[in-house]
């Protein structure tokens, strides 16, 4: 049971699901408080179309009914719920409803040892039968009416004309609507089919708020946010009993939902809890964010049997940060076609007792008692049978109903790797133009005053700002001019034969194009990416990505070409085949990045790459031989040429020199003379129990809770092409990352190798660490040593390196209170190397990462046989 945002369909399915509505009889109102004031997003349900929808912004409503006699539920959080039962004729109705302020009562409750307040005893009842809940419906499709957008209400200067060229504008308002098909299959398959939208949303995209709308309070494994129904709740929030209300037959429980601590993974507000029965009614919880807060609002109405599904849904974000202030609103209105129950999992003995109760049904009650258990079973009801239980009865009852819920899963599929993750397709046909829809009777939830206005706006200038009429599909040559020159400055993918050919170009001023550094000096280089797909399912494809570049300086001309043949996305086979002249870091894997490079060469002039020509072709080839088990092979023949410094060109500093190119301490100057080389390497990786997800033919890996053991083995040839390269590699790996409590890991690497035979190498082929000799870079700290000068301590004989990361989002700095309620993360590091002329090495850190989503600040300290040796600041950007 989730809540959901809809999607697209066919011609046939909106003539079925809307043809009744456009030919029916309109009802409209206003739903407001009993002291006058309207309710905005009030929940409305059609008991007998099974449909739910939500009044607008300004407490309006509008549905278009059928004639004949239905009885419609008027509710929102905070106010009693009003049923009316209303006779809808050949004319159309005006019924404005007013809800009253709900009364809560406190009933007479056991207080248990220590005072605990009651809410912790409904919580656990609650908590210990999600795992059922999240099961209990196996299928349902829904049609949905969708309406959602944002008020532009204020833009700082420095991105008004940005944005004002993408079509936003402060002040504006922006709208969107679509009809929708949702298909449900258990435990968490969603198909979206959107059958048509409209919008005057600039660059609209309804997956941005996929995550949230499709989050299910009952899913205890979660990782977009921790839910106050998940079995670690207690671990992160206070709950506070405020109550109880009576809606028909049900009592509702209100707990008040509090973070221990504020952190960007976690609700705050309440929760709406049905009494001896345990599960959702209704929530309002906001989830506060670094750029403003998320208010989510859901009601769930007994749909079909005992099942409470969502009828209505209700996503408003409130953005204010960097001088930005936007209102935004997602609305749905839900009609349930089909809901089938999951009739092989097995119903709790009390909650048949409770339904039995409520319906004063003997047969479901004699049949609640006689019922023939399992083990498990048994010790399921004999937990549920305790008035309160302790958070440790609370755990184990969950994780028996999980066990016995996943069991049955495993008897009607199997057992099985392939993950059954929550997953969401979404499926763009487009069959129905939204020109061609009456809206004005299709449509539950009414357009407020400025969203008609943007509407009206949208369709009146739409034409006028082309420079066309509605009629006319050519542009202006003018503008056709203008666009093409902009694809070739700035870059654009283009589509050819039907899509089954695209072409990237990365553009002409990309920044991305031009470089600097001591050996080829000014740079400029060109990039390209050509894909054939070859079949409309996308399951094989071929890469061509040629590159050029030009060293000003060195007066040299590169190129190389990368061409990739994806063979298949299940066994993940792809052979690979690289060639080119090409001046590369000797540490090409982790060594500077260009970027930095090219600042600190031109204002500090210290060029901290070292470059050799790497004139060479290179084979790869690699494939699943079995799930988790990885292959790959990979031969490469280089013609080696040493290179030297061309410039001495900087902005700053005159008088300095830049180091030699080939300069390095320790390393002896014989390993960069010019050579050839031509080595094989085979690489095996496993990783045991790997779950995998497999997405329109693509097999995608998910998780695994053992680590990935990798072994490399790599042989320098000198009897091939006059190669003189002589050498054997052998290098061992292990490295797994392991979450729990969705906030915290711990992350480690430990890598070892040995030369075998060393006797004749390139300094290119050694094997180099991952370092951050100057203080800013775009690494990720986990495996790097940020104190290390670059390439010095690369070796061609023996190491072992090891690295451990702790992150936490609070140990320091974010208990600070005006600080709890970042995202940043807080991380303790611990780095170690050992090679045979450099022993013991330690390093340790401390840092914050995720400021901004985007950087990462720390300090460390280096050891050496651990004596203290240096310390430094560190920034990264996560770009």
């Amino acid at each position: 049971m989730k809540c959901f945002i809809p999607g697209r369909s066919t011609l046939v399915f909106l003539l079925l699901s809307f043809s009744l509505l456009a030919q029916g009889q309109l009802l409209s109102g206003v739903v407001k408080s009993d002291n006058g004031e309207t309710i905005p997003f009030a929940s409305i349900y059609i008991k007998e179309l099974t449909t739910g929808t939500t009044t607008n912004s300004g407490g309006e409503y509008s549905l278009n009914l059928s004639p004949g006699t239905y009885l419609i539920s008027f509710q929102a959080l905070g106010f009693t719920r009003v049923q009316e039962k209303i006779t809808m004729t050949q004319v159309n109705q005006v019924k404005d409803i007013i809800l009253k302020h709900q009364d809560y009562q406190l009933k007479e409750v056991r207080v248990f040892s220590g005072n605990e307040d009651p809410a912790y005893s409904i919580m656990r009842k609650a908590i210990s039968l999600a795992p059922y809940f999240l099961r209990q419906v196996k299928h349902y499709k829904s049609n949905v009416y969708l309406k959602g957008g944002f008020d532009m209400n204020k833009v700082p200067g420095l991105f008004r004309k940005q944005l004002k060229e993408e079509g936003i504008v402060q002040g504006e308002t922006y709208v969107a609507e679509s009809v929708n098909e949702i298909i449900f299959n258990a435990p968490n398959k969603y198909e979206h089919r959107q059958i048509s939208k409209r919008s005057t949303i600039p660059n609209d995209s309804e997956e941005e708020v996929l995550g949230y709308l499709n989050y299910s309070f009952y899913d205890s494994d979660n990782e977009l946010a921790v839910s106050p129904l998940s079995r670690k709740a207690f671990s992160f929030y206070k709950f506070r009993y405020e109550g109880f209300f009576k809606q028909d037959e049900y009592y509702i429980n209100k707990i008040k939902v509090t973070p221990k601590r504020k952190n960007q993974k976690l609700f705050e507000g309440y929760i709406y809890i049905v009494d001896k029965l345990w599960n959702l009614h209704s929530v309002d919880l906001v989830n506060e964010q670094f750029f403003g807060k998320i208010h989510i609002k859901q009601v769930q109405e007994q749909v079909k049997g005992k099942a409470w599904l969502p009828v209505s849904h209700q996503f408003d974000v409130d953005v204010k940060t960097m001088g930005f202030n936007v209102t935004a609103n997602y609305g749905g209105s839900v009609k349930y076609e089909e809901v089938d129950l999951n009739d092989e999992l097995p119903v709790p003995t009390s909650l048949k007792l409770a339904y039995a109760e409520m319906e004063q049904e003997e047969e479901l009650l004699e049949e609640a008692t006689e019922v023939v258990m399992n083990k498990n079973q048994q010790k399921i009801e004999a937990l549920l049978q305790k008035d309160d239980l302790n958070n440790r009865e609370m755990m184990k009852l969950s994780r028996l109903m999980e066990k016995e819920n996943q069991g049955m899963e495993q008897m009607t599929r199997g057992l099985e790797l392939e993950s059954r993750d929550s997953t969401y397709k979404i499926i763009k046909d487009d069959r129905v133009p939204a020109d061609s829809l009456d809206w004005n009777k299709i449509r539950p939830i009414p357009l407020s005053k400025k969203e008609v206005e943007s509407f009206g706006l949208k369709d009146s200038l739409t034409w006028a700002l082309a420079g066309m009429d509605p009629d006319s599909t050519v542009m202006d040559e003018k503008q056709n001019k203008g666009l093409f020159l902009g694809r070739i400055l700035a870059g654009k993918m283009f589509y050819l034969a039907d899509s089954t050919i695209t072409l990237s170009y990365k553009g002409l001023l990309n920044p991305n194009n031009f470089g600097f550094n001591s050996v080829d000096g000014w740079l400029f280089m060109q990039h390209f990416d050509v894909r054939f797909y070859f079949n409309n399912e996308r399951k094989s494809r071929l890469d061509i990505i040629p590159s050029f570049k030009y060293a000003i300086n060195r007066e040299k001309f590169n190129w190389n070409v990368d061409t990739k043949f994806h063979f298949d996305h299940v066994s993940h086979t792809m052979f690979t085949l690289y060639a080119g002249q090409w001046s590369k870091d000797f540490n090409e894997v982790s060594g500077i990045a260009p970027f930095v490079n090219t600042a600190t060469s031109l204002l500090l002039k210290e060029n901290y790459m070292r470059l050799y020509q790497d004139n060479y072709i290179q084979g790869r080839a690699r494939t699943d031989l079995a799930n988790g088990l990885e292959f790959n092979f990979i031969f490469k023949y280089q013609n080696i040429d040493r290179l030297v410094n061309n410039t001495d060109y900087s902005f700053g500093y005159p008088k300095r020199d830049y180091k030699e190119n080939n300069d390095i301490d320790g390393i002896d100057a014989s390993a960069f003379d010019g050579r050839k080389s031509f080595y094989v390497e085979s690489k095996l990786k496993y990783t045991p129990k790997y779950f995998y997800r497999i997405d329109k033919g693509k097999k995608r890996m998910i998780h695994s809770d053992y680590p990935t053991f990798t072994a490399l083995y790599r042989r320098g040839l000198n009897s091939v092409l006059n190669a003189t390269s002589n050498y054997d590699l052998l290098e061992l790996s292990i490295d797994q990352e392991l979450e729990w409590s969705f906030m915290y890991a711990l992350n480690y690497h430990v890598r070892g190798g040995y030369y075998f035979n060393n006797s004749s190498m390139h300094f290119a082929n050694y094997t180099h660490f991952n370092t951050s000799e100057f203080p800013v870079s775009f690494k990720d700290w986990t495996q790097n040593f940020n104190l290390l000068n670059n390439y010095e301590k690369s070796t061609n004989e023996w190491y072992i390196e090891g690295h451990f990361n702790y992150s936490t989002p609070y140990l320091l700095v974010k208990n600070i209170p005006f600080l709890q309620d970042k995202l940043w993360n807080e991380n303790l590091y611990f780095h170690h190397l050992t090679q045979a002329n450099f022993k013991n090495y330690n390093e340790l850190g401390y840092g914050i990462s995720q400021i901004f989503l985007m950087m990462n600040v720390g300090v460390f300290a280096g050891f050496e046989e651990f004596d203290y040796k240096s310390w430094g600041f560190r920034l990264s950007l996560d770009l």
